[in-house]
């Protein structure tokens, strides 16, 4: 029988992270190998998970962010020896053939490194929310909307510039060669870079549009407009940006986030955001600068 590896990292979602364990248990053809990785949540672990013998178990003594737990639990999975490791979103589930047939692909593609399946809204179950996507260098974006409904999808599995951490299954021996995520990222981006290593590598992204993971999105961090949230997606994708775009292209991009930047300014203030907005400007500052890291920012936030 095939073997994967699954990580899994959890900072308060106890409860959807028994529906991801819930649904990864109901893969058909898999031996299945979860890690569980929980970034110090609040309060006292449940007794589900004390007593759960199926996975593999740790708490944290702080919390390291998506990057830096997926990179723990990534440490631990090694014990399992298997070819292949799934990287899933704790607020995430994967329909039953899902894990066998990203397995599949990965060993009949030698050339492929990632391979991702799409992703949809668990709110909306023929939107989706991620599935591969294109590179769009003048604005250091990824636009994962190429595909927005379930019917827009191609036929057969394409090349992608991008596969989101929601839902990424990579060969193991890669992810350890090529350093893992970035711990000091915390979270946002560290994919982006985790798909530049592995093409600098002279491997593929692929993406398996049959295939499906149901997202509950942004439970993680507290939303897409928390503090958080905000302030690491700015400042990552400026840092990433030194890395990915040449000094023409760079200053081209370092022109628009600054106008985009400006008018979200206004867009927060009418919105009855302005909370937001110097973590906004800290993010675009620490990113102009090249600061990483992110326990002064946790002290901070909280």
């Amino acid at each position: 029988m095939l073997k994967a590896a699954v990580v899994l990292v959890n900072y308060g979602q106890w409860e959807l992270t028994r529906k991801c364990l819930d649904s990864l248990m109901r893969s058909d053809g898999m031996d299945i190998r979860v890690t569980l990785v929980d970034n110090n949540s609040p309060g006292e672990v449940p007794d589900w998970v004390k007593n759960c013998t199926g996975i593999r178990f740790e708490r944290l003594s702080e919390n390291t962010g998506f990057a830096g737990g997926n990179n723990r639990g990534f440490l631990i999975s090694r014990q399992d020896n298997a070819e292949f490791t799934l990287f899933l979103n704790n607020d995430a589930e994967v329909a039953p053939g899902t894990v066998l047939k990203l397995v599949e692909f990965l060993s009949d593609n030698p050339e492929a490194g990632i391979v991702t399946p799409p992703v949809y809204y668990a709110s909306e179950p023929e939107r989706i929310w991620s599935a591969g996507g294109r590179f769009i260098q003048w604005k250091m974006r990824f636009d994962q909307k190429i595909y927005p409904l379930r019917n827009d999808l191609p036929n057969q599995p394409v090349k992608t510039d991008f596969a989101s951490g929601c839902a990424m299954m990579i060969r193991t021996e890669l992810f350890e060669r090529i350093g893992g995520f970035r711990d000091d990222f915390f979270m946002y981006y560290e994919d982006a870079d985790l798909c530049r290593k592995v093409k600098l590598e002279g491997y593929s992204i692929w993406l398996l549009p049959a295939e499906e993971v149901v997202h509950h999105v942004a439970s993680g961090s507290g939303g897409e407009l928390s503090s958080l949230a905000v302030y690491f997606s700015e400042r990552n994708r400026l840092i990433l940006s030194r890395q990915m775009l040449g000094p023409g292209m760079r200053s081209v991009f370092f022109i628009y986030i600054s106008a985009v930047l400006i008018v979200k300014t206004f867009k927060f203030l009418f919105r009855q955001s302005p909370g937001l907005i110097p973590w906004m400007w800290k993010g675009y500052v620490s990113g102009m600068s090249g600061r990483t890291g992110y326990r002064k920012v946790l002290k901070k936030c909280h």
